[in-house]
């Protein structure tokens, strides 16, 4: 640390001229070696403040507290007088009493025992004579001794100190500046950062909710938006909104994880959850056509398809109102169940182009025959992660704006030396980001693979020494996450790692588009050999 008066230029602010004095005297005398702080402030473990208003570190000695009494200073019949004014404490009361909560205040830090004395000067009072009380007399300084202050302090320092000492061999100095606060740069934790951006999200998204009012005449809406843009919120608020108006409603999504997290938000609204293919199989299974959906691709590809043909509700139990999420995710048979139910029924469709994985899927031209409303503004991704996307699908970016994400922490790239020490760099990616104030529900890793990978993540029920589960697993809501982008889709967590980059050979650039921007905070993209 170095040494020398703190603050260096002036003062602290202070109305007290008599410190401006010395504060002066001592920039231009102070040794080398010590060090001198003007207005020292602590509080101890116990609660008591105090304010020393010099305090100064002297080699082989300890620390001083200079106590300051401004003005004309006097004692009378046994009171001291400031400017003909009593005083309620005595010259040198305040500072000794400080001066034993600084030495508590050095041992609650962990130093040992540091001796300590206190002198009072007064800068505005000269004389030859000083005072005769016994405790003053040979510890106070006076205007005649500011011209060789340092001096007039060190004839005193036998007589201030105690006659058998020994000094800490700890850096109680650098203790001392500690207590004083030479500077102070505001730095947030990114999981607690992340905590005070989820509550501004909820006001954006409460602002953006307005917008239902003046969508609920469409009986059909088609509405695209980006990612993060809040279709999923507006789709359930619009939900919610129509079974409070008595309606029977149906909210389709694509993911199972997606419907799982929803379903316990419509608690008590009557509104009913399902993706596609599993309302199928509810309505085959209502009309005594099956027991159990069997276990192949193929029953799952074509299960909508047979329940648009054999297994519609009848109209008294039939919803009245389709809200459809991640529309463009739908296969052709999937649109055969919806558009059935849909017909003369009020449906709201949500989609984004930019998050569409299959080329071969695309919305029916009836989807496009209602009314239609975008949302273009992301409220999710802080606007580093959307530029890094953008970049990432080789649309221009704003450079400036992903160096400031990465110096930041919200972009991350981790390059592990093979793709063996993955998994590992992963772990420690997940340790950091506990370590920043994540909670291991804030976190999510996914794979740009799909869920047949032998040896993919989705797979793992550790990573390392930490526990994952699926997106879908009840334990979601307290543990770390391992799952595909896909399976993902529709689902956000604060801080997301992205992995198995190099393992996809198509469309990788939709795959971390969708993976990127299931982050609320951060982003990590960990494998190796990676250049982005």
């Amino acid at each position: 640390m170095k040494r020398g008066l703190w603050p260096r230029q002036q003062p602290r602010p202070t109305d007290s001229h008599a410190e401006q004095k010395v504060f002066a005297a001592l920039q231009k005398q102070l040794p080398q070696n010590w060090t001198a702080w003007h207005s020292l402030r602590i509080r101890t473990a116990d609660g008591l403040e105090g304010e020393g208003d010099f305090v100064l570190a002297i080699p082989q000695r300890g620390f001083l507290v200079l106590e300051v009494k401004g003005g004309h200073i006097e004692q009378r019949d046994g009171r001291w007088y400031q400017n003909g004014h009593p005083l309620s404490r005595g010259p040198r009361e305040q500072a000794l009493g400080f001066a034993k909560k600084l030495s508590a205040r050095l041992k609650e830090a962990g130093s040992q025992s540091v001796p300590y004395a206190v002198l009072t000067i007064f800068p505005d009072t000269a004389f030859s004579n000083p005072p005769g009380q016994d405790d003053l007399g040979a510890l106070v300084l006076g205007e005649q001794d500011l011209p060789w202050l340092v001096d007039s302090i060190q004839a005193k320092l036998d007589k201030a100190f105690p006659a058998d000492f020994l000094l800490p061999e700890n850096n109680w100095v650098g203790l001392l500046h500690r207590f004083w606060g030479e500077s102070w740069v505001p730095k947030l934790k990114l999981g607690h950062k992340a905590m005070i951006d989820a509550e501004q999200r909820l006001k954006l998204d409460a602002e953006q909710l307005r917008l239902i009012d003046g969508l609920l005449g469409n009986r059909r809406l088609l509405v695209e938006g980006v990612a993060g843009s809040g279709k999923t919120l507006i789709a359930r608020e619009a939900a919610l909104n129509m079974a409070r108006q008595g309606r029977r409603v149906l909210y389709l999504c694509f993911t199972d994880a997606l419907a799982e997290w929803l379903r316990p938000t419509f608690a008590e609204s009557g509104v009913e959850v399902f993706t596609v293919p599993r309302y199928a199989v509810h309505l085959l299974q209502q009309a005594g056509l099956i027991d159990e959906p069997e276990a192949t691709p193929e029953f799952w590809f074509d299960v909508a398809l047979q329940a648009a043909a054999d297994a519609l509700p009848e109209p008294d139990r039939a919803p009245e109102v389709v809200i459809l999420d991640e529309a463009q995710d739908l296969t052709e048979n999937d649109w055969e169940l919806v558009g059935v139910l849909a017909a003369d029924r009020i449906c709201w469709m949500f989609h984004d182009p930019a998050q569409s994985f299959w080329q071969e899927r695309s919305l029916p031209e009836w989807t496009g025959q209602g009314g239609r409303f975008s949302l273009t503004r992301c409220y999710r991704c802080p606007p580093a992660v959307m530029e890094y996307s953008r970049k990432l699908h080789g649309r221009s970016c704003d450079e400036a704006l992903l160096r400031e994400g990465f110096d930041e922490g919200v972009l991350g790239v981790v390059n592990a030396p093979s793709e063996t020490a993955v998994l590992g760099r992963i772990e420690n990616e997940i340790a950091r980001l506990r370590s920043e104030g994540f909670a291991p529900e804030d976190i999510a890793v996914l794979s740009l693979r799909g869920q047949t990978a032998a040896d993919g993540i989705a797979r793992l029920d550790r990573i390392g020494s930490v526990p994952v589960v699926r997106a879908d697993d009840p334990d979601m809501a307290q543990n770390v996450v391992a799952d595909t982008f896909l399976r993902f889709k529709g689902l956000e967590r604060p801080a997301i790692i992205v992995t198995d980059l190099r393992l996809v050979k198509d469309r990788a650039d939709v795959r971390l588009h969708i993976a990127l921007t299931r982050a609320t905070d951060v982003v990590r993209v960990v494998g190796s050999e990676i250049d982005l």
